[in-house]
This record gives C-alpha cells, structure tokens and sequence, in this order.
C-alpha cells in the first residue's frame, strides 16, 4: 500500500520563542517521524517577526507540505506566505502559543506528538480565511476594541513564564483603558448599522483571545461565510454586566451582543483605529473591509 508521503517534501517553520520555548525541544520528534513516514524535511527557524513569511514565500514553492510549529501569530505569518504562492501547498499546525485559539477550533491537540499524529494520519480538509483590505490575511480573527490588543502588548517574556495567565493579567490592567469606538458598517448582505461599540470582531473561530467562546454549530470552517461578533458599548454598569454575562454565556443575539454571518464586511471610523490580526497588531485604520476567502487553503485538522 503507497503512503500518501511518500516522496513529498515538507517545509517545517520553527518559532523557538512560542510558547514557553518548546520548540527546539520536539525538532528531533518532528523530522525523525515525519522522516519514518516517506517525508523529506526541510527546517527553517524564525528569527524576527515577519520570517515565516518571507521564508515561506521564498522557498514554499518548492514543498508539498508546509508545517507551522509555532503559535497564532507565527502560523498567521505562515499563511500570507502561502497565500501569496501560484500553487499553495499543504499546511500542518503544530500548536507551541500561549492561548492557541486556531489550535482549539481545529481541534488540533496542543500535545506535540499528538498534533504530528494529526498531521501524518489525518485529512487535509478545505478551510476558509479572512482577507482585511485586500492584502492581511487572517485564519482564526480580526477585531478592534475591548482586549484586543492584549494579545500584542503583552511581554512575550510573561507569555513564555505564565502562558495564557499573563494575557489575563494584561486584560485586568486594560479594562480602565476601555472606550467607545464609533463606527459605521455595513455586511456584503446589506445589513448595516452605526453606533458605539465596545468590541467588534470578524471571526472564523470558536475561540477569540481565550476568553470570548462562540458554540461550533455557529461557525463553519468552509462555508463561504465569516462570523461577525458586535458588543455596543455598554451605557452603564449593568449594561456593561450583562454584555460579559452574554458573551461568557455565549448568548450572542441580545440587547448586548449580536452575532451575524457574512461573506465580507466594510467599516468606517472617525479616526484612526487599532486593530489585532490573529493576535497581531493589524494597523490603524480609518477604512476597514474584510472578505472571506472561500477554500483558501487545506490543513490537516479533526
């Protein structure tokens, strides 16, 4: 019986600073088992923001596979590389982040043997992602507002001590930072709405930062559709209760919080606003829209 690796080369993008600098520790498991099973690996390890994208971009074309063992944000970076190749290879995740959002919707386990096992016995299933203003591309969010940019303000240092203490550490200091964005938007299905919001995401997750959970019967990996997630900023206290009980409750069609499907999305500030890219900093922006990139790559998932 043929092995379906036979003969298949992979590129392996190591982030030796992910999670609690993990990686280099399982390098040996991953070629030496992807070795036993027909793979011939190549490994490159990032050294600066923005490497696996440059690595993958240059030299991605050449692998049948391309395997990310890093957290969100390195896998992020992994994607855009392969988005921006003719023929986009096949693409593993080897979870090694402190919060590991994507990890928990594509039921890929945080194990590192386990999430191998995934890859060499799994299937490459289609899977859809997110495009912000035409050249970002995200898997798992992109959003703006309360917490958001707890995730790239946060010392990696802290992330590498504590995992994903340190992010609530960070949200308790944040919360006196909270403040109405105004903003008007529109969806590629016409609906649309002005107002002030407290937090606003575009999402193809079940997980956003740890702690904002959407149920898996509302999100669809392949379905043509991105999830947008909006919390109006609360008028008072127990407004701003009861949005925290929603979300955490994950009742997402109240007074509170509302939950749409859409292909794509437009929305307009009126100034500059910060935005997080798969637990990255995205930029300020006064403009943003996003669409979803139907089919966009296969992964090897549950």
């Amino acid at each position: 019986m043929t092995n379906f690796f036979d003969g298949k080369k992979a590129l392996v993008i190591l982030n030796p600073t992910a999670g609690k600098h993990t990686a280099k520790q399982h390098l040996h498991n991953i070629t030496a088992l992807f070795s036993t099973n027909g793979l011939e690996t190549t490994v490159y390890t990032t050294r600066c923001r923005g490497d696996a994208t440059d690595i993958v971009q240059r030299r991605g074309a050449d692998f049948d596979i391309v395997v990310c063992r890093g957290g969100d944000g390195t896998f992020n970076e992994t994607i855009n590389g392969i988005m921006s190749l003719q023929n986009r290879p096949l693409v593993g995740y080897i979870p090694a982040g402190s919060t590991n959002d994507l990890a928990k919707t594509l039921c890929i386990p945080t194990d590192n043997r386990e999430a191998i096992d995934i890859i060499l016995n799994g299937q490459p299933l289609w899977n859809d992602l997110g495009c912000m203003n035409g050249e970002l591309y995200f898997s798992y969010t992109a959003s703006f507002g309360a917490f958001t940019e707890v995730s790239y303000e946060t010392p990696q240092k802290l992330k590498n001590k504590l995992g994903h203490a340190a992010y609530l550490i960070s949200a308790t200091k944040a919360v006196k930072a909270i403040h109405p964005v105004h903003m008007r938007f529109k969806t590629a299905e016409g609906h649309q709405a002005e107002g002030d919001y407290a937090f606003v995401s575009m999402t193809n997750s079940v997980s956003i930062a740890g702690m904002v959970k959407l149920h898996r019967r509302e999100v669809g990996l392949n379905d043509g559709k991105l999830e947008l997630l909006l919390v109006p900023y609360p008028k008072d206290g127990a407004a701003w209760a009861a949005a925290i009980g929603n979300v955490l409750a994950r009742r997402l069609n109240t007074e509170n919080v509302q939950l749409l499907h859409t292909s794509g999305a437009e929305f307009f500030f009126e100034g500059e606003v910060p935005w997080t890219v798969d637990g990255e900093y995205g930029g300020a922006h006064e403009r943003v829209t996003i669409e979803n990139v139907h089919n966009a790559i296969r992964i090897f998932r549950r």
